[in-house]
Protein backbone atom coordinates (compact mmCIF):
# COMPACT_ATOMS: atom_id res chain seq x y z
CA UNK A 1 0.00 0.00 0.00
CA UNK A 2 1.13 3.44 -0.82
CA UNK A 3 2.39 4.97 2.46
CA UNK A 4 0.76 8.24 1.58
CA UNK A 5 -2.62 6.51 1.59
CA UNK A 6 -2.00 4.01 4.35
CA UNK A 7 -3.62 5.75 7.28
CA UNK A 8 -6.71 7.89 7.35
CA UNK A 9 -6.85 10.60 10.04
CA UNK A 10 -8.76 9.59 13.11
CA UNK A 11 -10.72 12.87 12.91
CA UNK A 12 -11.92 14.64 9.80
CA UNK A 13 -10.18 17.91 9.00
CA UNK A 14 -12.60 20.81 8.49
CA UNK A 15 -10.90 22.60 5.61
CA UNK A 16 -13.82 25.03 5.24
CA UNK A 17 -14.07 26.12 8.87
CA UNK A 18 -12.36 29.50 8.35
CA UNK A 19 -14.66 30.48 5.49
CA UNK A 20 -17.76 29.31 7.38
CA UNK A 21 -16.81 31.16 10.56
CA UNK A 22 -16.27 34.45 8.74
CA UNK A 23 -19.09 36.96 8.94
CA UNK A 24 -20.41 38.49 5.69
CA UNK A 25 -18.62 41.73 6.57
CA UNK A 26 -15.32 39.90 7.05
CA UNK A 27 -15.68 38.09 3.73
CA UNK A 28 -16.45 41.40 1.98
CA UNK A 29 -13.41 43.03 3.63
CA UNK A 30 -11.17 40.16 2.49
CA UNK A 31 -12.57 40.49 -1.02
CA UNK A 32 -11.93 44.24 -1.19
CA UNK A 33 -8.40 43.78 0.11
CA UNK A 34 -7.63 41.55 -2.86
CA UNK A 35 -8.83 44.15 -5.37
CA UNK A 36 -6.11 46.47 -6.62
CA UNK A 37 -6.80 50.12 -5.77
CA UNK A 38 -6.74 52.42 -8.81
CA UNK A 39 -4.06 55.09 -8.55
CA UNK A 40 -3.03 58.32 -10.24
CA UNK A 41 -0.36 61.01 -10.13
CA UNK A 42 -0.71 64.08 -7.90
CA UNK A 43 1.52 67.17 -8.09
CA UNK A 44 1.91 69.26 -4.95
CA UNK A 45 3.66 72.56 -4.16
CA UNK A 46 3.54 74.00 -0.64
CA UNK A 47 5.16 76.13 2.04
CA UNK A 48 6.50 74.24 5.06
CA UNK A 49 6.26 75.42 8.68
CA UNK A 50 9.33 77.64 8.14
CA UNK A 51 7.81 79.21 5.02
CA UNK A 52 10.15 77.39 2.64
CA UNK A 53 8.96 76.34 -0.80
CA UNK A 54 8.72 72.59 -1.43
CA UNK A 55 7.27 70.43 -4.16
CA UNK A 56 6.77 66.76 -4.92
CA UNK A 57 4.95 64.39 -7.24
CA UNK A 58 3.41 61.25 -5.84
CA UNK A 59 1.18 58.33 -6.74
CA UNK A 60 -1.94 57.94 -4.61
CA UNK A 61 -5.33 56.36 -4.97
CA UNK A 62 -7.66 57.69 -7.65
CA UNK A 63 -10.51 58.26 -5.21
CA UNK A 64 -13.13 60.99 -5.77
CA UNK A 65 -12.27 62.65 -2.43
CA UNK A 66 -8.60 62.84 -3.46
CA UNK A 67 -9.30 64.14 -6.95
CA UNK A 68 -11.88 66.69 -5.81
CA UNK A 69 -9.21 68.43 -3.74
CA UNK A 70 -7.18 69.09 -6.90
CA UNK A 71 -9.71 69.68 -9.67
CA UNK A 72 -11.27 73.14 -9.30
CA UNK A 73 -9.46 75.59 -11.58
CA UNK A 74 -8.97 75.14 -15.28
CA UNK A 75 -5.78 75.97 -17.15
CA UNK A 76 -5.44 79.71 -17.94
CA UNK A 77 -7.95 80.83 -15.30
CA UNK A 78 -6.88 84.29 -14.12
CA UNK A 79 -6.30 85.45 -10.54
CA UNK A 80 -4.92 88.73 -9.25
CA UNK A 81 -1.70 88.76 -7.26
CA UNK A 82 0.31 91.63 -5.84
CA UNK A 83 2.51 91.19 -8.91
CA UNK A 84 -0.43 91.60 -11.27
CA UNK A 85 -2.87 89.26 -12.97
CA UNK A 86 -1.55 85.73 -13.50
CA UNK A 87 -2.76 82.41 -14.87
CA UNK A 88 -3.27 79.82 -12.15
CA UNK A 89 -0.52 77.61 -13.56
CA UNK A 90 2.00 80.42 -12.98
CA UNK A 91 1.03 81.15 -9.36
CA UNK A 92 3.26 79.52 -6.73
CA UNK A 93 3.05 79.06 -2.96
CA UNK A 94 4.40 82.22 -1.37
CA UNK A 95 2.60 84.51 -3.82
CA UNK A 96 0.07 86.97 -2.37
CA UNK A 97 -3.29 86.31 -4.02
CA UNK A 98 -6.41 88.50 -3.97
CA UNK A 99 -9.48 87.09 -2.25
CA UNK A 100 -13.11 88.08 -2.81
CA UNK A 101 -13.10 90.55 0.10
CA UNK A 102 -10.30 92.53 -1.56
CA UNK A 103 -7.57 91.36 0.81
CA UNK A 104 -4.43 89.50 -0.22
CA UNK A 105 -3.31 86.28 1.42
CA UNK A 106 -0.26 84.07 1.03
CA UNK A 107 -0.86 80.97 -1.05
CA UNK A 108 0.26 77.99 1.05
CA UNK A 109 -0.50 75.07 -1.25
CA UNK A 110 -1.12 74.39 -4.92
CA UNK A 111 -2.26 71.05 -6.25
CA UNK A 112 -2.45 69.82 -9.81
CA UNK A 113 -3.69 66.71 -11.57
CA UNK A 114 -4.20 65.81 -15.22
CA UNK A 115 -7.61 64.77 -16.50
CA UNK A 116 -8.27 63.15 -19.84
CA UNK A 117 -10.93 61.56 -22.00
CA UNK A 118 -12.88 58.81 -20.26
CA UNK A 119 -14.22 55.72 -22.00
CA UNK A 120 -17.98 55.99 -22.43
CA UNK A 121 -18.98 53.03 -20.27
CA UNK A 122 -21.76 52.61 -17.75
CA UNK A 123 -19.41 52.03 -14.81
CA UNK A 124 -17.11 55.01 -15.40
CA UNK A 125 -18.05 58.53 -14.29
CA UNK A 126 -17.54 61.04 -17.06
CA UNK A 127 -15.26 64.02 -16.46
CA UNK A 128 -17.25 67.22 -16.86
CA UNK A 129 -15.56 70.60 -17.09
CA UNK A 130 -17.70 73.74 -16.85
CA UNK A 131 -17.26 76.62 -19.29
CA UNK A 132 -18.86 79.86 -18.12
CA UNK A 133 -19.04 82.41 -20.92
CA UNK A 134 -18.27 86.08 -20.33
CA UNK A 135 -21.01 87.97 -18.43
CA UNK A 136 -23.08 84.78 -18.05
CA UNK A 137 -23.72 85.43 -14.34
CA UNK A 138 -23.76 89.24 -14.50
CA UNK A 139 -21.64 92.13 -15.66
CA UNK A 140 -18.01 90.94 -15.78
CA UNK A 141 -19.03 87.69 -14.09
CA UNK A 142 -16.88 86.29 -15.48
CA UNK A 143 -14.83 88.98 -17.18
CA UNK A 144 -13.93 86.49 -19.92
CA UNK A 145 -14.75 82.88 -20.65
CA UNK A 146 -13.74 80.69 -17.72
CA UNK A 147 -13.22 76.93 -17.64
CA UNK A 148 -13.52 75.27 -14.24
CA UNK A 149 -12.74 71.75 -13.12
CA UNK A 150 -15.21 69.06 -11.97
CA UNK A 151 -14.95 69.99 -8.28
CA UNK A 152 -15.24 73.79 -8.61
CA UNK A 153 -17.77 75.55 -6.40
CA UNK A 154 -19.06 79.11 -6.84
CA UNK A 155 -20.20 81.38 -4.04
CA UNK A 156 -23.91 81.90 -4.67
CA UNK A 157 -26.35 84.29 -3.01
CA UNK A 158 -30.07 83.63 -3.05
CA UNK A 159 -33.03 84.10 -0.74
CA UNK A 160 -33.46 80.38 -0.20
CA UNK A 161 -29.94 79.93 1.11
CA UNK A 162 -30.74 81.69 4.37
CA UNK A 163 -33.78 79.45 4.84
CA UNK A 164 -31.60 76.35 4.51
CA UNK A 165 -28.37 77.40 6.21
CA UNK A 166 -29.04 80.62 8.11
CA UNK A 167 -26.38 82.38 6.02
CA UNK A 168 -26.63 84.65 3.00
CA UNK A 169 -24.33 82.69 0.69
CA UNK A 170 -23.18 79.14 0.02
CA UNK A 171 -20.76 77.34 -2.27
CA UNK A 172 -22.59 75.50 -5.06
CA UNK A 173 -20.94 73.22 -7.67
CA UNK A 174 -20.20 75.04 -10.90
CA UNK A 175 -21.72 72.11 -12.77
CA UNK A 176 -25.11 72.90 -11.19
CA UNK A 177 -25.19 76.13 -13.22
CA UNK A 178 -24.93 74.35 -16.58
CA UNK A 179 -27.81 75.47 -18.81
CA UNK A 180 -26.53 74.49 -22.24
CA UNK A 181 -26.54 78.14 -23.31
CA UNK A 182 -24.13 80.42 -21.45
CA UNK A 183 -22.83 77.79 -19.04
CA UNK A 184 -21.69 74.64 -20.79
CA UNK A 185 -20.62 71.18 -19.70
CA UNK A 186 -17.58 69.93 -21.60
CA UNK A 187 -15.91 66.53 -21.77
CA UNK A 188 -12.14 66.75 -22.34
CA UNK A 189 -11.06 65.58 -25.78
CA UNK A 190 -7.40 65.55 -24.70
CA UNK A 191 -5.42 65.60 -21.47
CA UNK A 192 -5.83 68.83 -19.49
CA UNK A 193 -4.41 70.16 -16.22
CA UNK A 194 -6.63 71.29 -13.36
CA UNK A 195 -5.56 73.03 -10.16
CA UNK A 196 -6.61 74.02 -6.67
CA UNK A 197 -5.26 76.61 -4.25
CA UNK A 198 -4.94 76.22 -0.50
CA UNK A 199 -4.72 78.99 2.10
CA UNK A 200 -4.72 79.07 5.90
CA UNK A 201 -8.40 78.08 5.84
CA UNK A 202 -11.32 77.87 3.43
CA UNK A 203 -11.27 81.06 1.39
CA UNK A 204 -13.19 82.64 -1.47
CA UNK A 205 -10.88 83.33 -4.40
CA UNK A 206 -11.53 85.81 -7.20
CA UNK A 207 -11.09 84.01 -10.54
CA UNK A 208 -11.97 85.91 -13.72
CA UNK A 209 -14.32 88.00 -11.58
CA UNK A 210 -16.11 85.02 -10.00
CA UNK A 211 -15.89 83.90 -6.38
CA UNK A 212 -14.51 80.35 -6.24
CA UNK A 213 -14.02 78.12 -3.20
CA UNK A 214 -10.46 77.19 -2.27
CA UNK A 215 -9.16 73.98 -0.69
CA UNK A 216 -11.15 72.49 2.19
CA UNK A 217 -11.96 68.79 2.75
CA UNK A 218 -15.38 69.51 4.23
CA UNK A 219 -16.57 67.48 7.18
CA UNK A 220 -14.84 64.22 8.08
CA UNK A 221 -18.18 62.42 7.71
CA UNK A 222 -18.79 63.67 4.17
CA UNK A 223 -15.19 63.01 3.17
CA UNK A 224 -15.79 59.32 3.86
CA UNK A 225 -12.17 58.26 4.43
CA UNK A 226 -10.74 56.23 7.31
CA UNK A 227 -7.53 54.57 8.38
CA UNK A 228 -4.90 54.19 5.67
CA UNK A 229 -7.02 56.04 3.11
CA UNK A 230 -7.34 59.09 5.38
CA UNK A 231 -3.63 59.07 6.20
CA UNK A 232 -2.78 58.86 2.50
CA UNK A 233 -5.17 61.73 1.78
CA UNK A 234 -3.67 63.97 4.46
CA UNK A 235 -0.15 63.26 3.17
CA UNK A 236 -1.06 65.33 0.11
CA UNK A 237 -1.40 68.42 2.32
CA UNK A 238 1.89 68.68 4.25
CA UNK A 239 1.21 72.34 5.04
CA UNK A 240 -1.41 71.07 7.52
CA UNK A 241 -0.67 69.29 10.80
CA UNK A 242 -3.84 67.22 10.62
CA UNK A 243 -7.47 67.23 9.56
CA UNK A 244 -8.49 69.73 12.26
CA UNK A 245 -5.89 72.20 10.96
CA UNK A 246 -8.12 72.93 7.95
CA UNK A 247 -10.42 74.78 10.33
CA UNK A 248 -14.12 75.48 10.05
CA UNK A 249 -15.82 76.25 6.76
CA UNK A 250 -16.51 79.95 6.25
CA UNK A 251 -19.44 79.17 3.96
CA UNK A 252 -21.60 76.04 3.77
CA UNK A 253 -21.97 73.87 0.69
CA UNK A 254 -25.27 73.26 -1.06
CA UNK A 255 -26.58 71.86 -4.33
CA UNK A 256 -28.81 73.90 -6.60
CA UNK A 257 -31.50 71.26 -6.20
CA UNK A 258 -31.63 72.08 -2.47
CA UNK A 259 -32.78 75.57 -3.41
CA UNK A 260 -35.14 74.32 -6.11
CA UNK A 261 -37.10 72.43 -3.44
CA UNK A 262 -37.98 75.75 -1.80
CA UNK A 263 -39.57 77.22 -4.90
Amino acid sequence: MDPSLSSAPSQAVDIFSQQIKQTPAQRQHAKTQSVEVAQRKYEVMYLDAQGRFNEFNTIARAHPAFEDAFAALGHSAIVQTQNGHMSVEDVLPGDEVRLSDGSYETLQWRGRITLGPVANTANVKQTIMTRITADALGDNRPSQDLVLGPSARLLHRATGIRKVTGTDAAFIPAADFIDGNTVLGLQPAASISVFQFGFAAQRCLMVNGLEIETLHPGSAFNLGLRGDALREYLSLFPHKRGFEDFGLMNHPRLRMRDLDLLR
